[in-house]
């Protein structure tokens, strides 16, 4: 296998690829989608990967991580795209000097919420500390009064994984799930003495609870339309921030 990276700011390369590599009709949407939030600027974009064969034989080549023989010893044809970004930096608390080390002595939690079988659901993702986060002191010629800012990045790798069933050579889409990789980048924000760097949160991975059955999925699925479980969005703090 091989990564082929796309730059979603180039809607001329993104139908490219989409063509030359002859991607399902539910893949190059994902794809187009993610490329209008890039283009709008509501996603900062970390690019896109598409992982592919290393040889290509004309139009039978596809870019799927693999055609196998799955559940109810049917076939399936299942394939990959992995999409990375950064979100724009967003306010998690803003409070004065004074009471910043009440702040500190708070803890901040992760939260991942996703849509599955038309519910939404959640996953804890982490509970930290304030001060473990927000490393940085401030300095000692600050006046209590000045007002100090917490901000911060979500940075995402989300693979979405769709699954067909391969019957008389025809696709039919079946399942659609994802799993996500993210952490927060950390700032503290104080008036006269710029933006201070402080730690970011660890890694955390969460897979949605199909991601590894896509084939028994989409075999109870396909005659429906196909099944999709996604990431919604993400609380930091009680803060927002969308998925992608």
């Amino acid at each position: 296998m091989q990564k082929v990276t796309i730059n979603p700011h180039d809607s001329k390369e993104v139908e490219l690829t989409i063509n030359s590599y002859n991607l399902p009709p539910e893949t190059a949407n994902d794809i187009r989608e993610y490329t209008k939030k890039v283009q709008s600027g509501e996603i900062n974009s970390l690019g896109i990967s598409l992982y592919v064969p290393s040889i290509y034989q004309g139009g039978i080549s596809t870019f799927s991580t693999r055609t196998y023989v799955g559940y109810n010893n049917k076939t399936y044809y299942e394939d990959i795209v992995v999409y990375n970004s950064i979100s724009s930096e967003t306010q998690i608390k803003k409070t004065t000097k004074e009471k910043w080390n009440d702040y500190l002595k708070s803890t901040l939690t992760a939260i991942a919420k996703y849509y599955v079988d038309k519910g939404l659901d959640y996953v804890t993702q982490g509970a930290w500390s304030v001060a473990s986060i927000l490393t940085a002191g401030i300095p000692a010629q600050v006046s209590n009064q000045t007002e100090i800012t917490h901000t911060a990045k979500l940075i995402q790798s989300i693979a979405k994984k769709n699954t067909y069933v391969v019957l008389d050579n025809q696709y039919y889409f079946g399942c659609r799930s994802e799993n996500g990789t993210t952490y927060f980048q950390n700032f503290t924000n104080v008036p006269g003495y710029g933006q201070l760097n402080n730690a970011s949160t660890p890694l955390k991975t969460v897979k949605l609870p199909n991601y590894d059955k896509g084939d028994e999925k989409a075999w109870f699925n396909y005659v429906n339309g196909g099944f999709v479980e996604h990431f919604d969005n993400y609380s930091y703090g009680g803060v927002v921030f969308p998925a992608i």
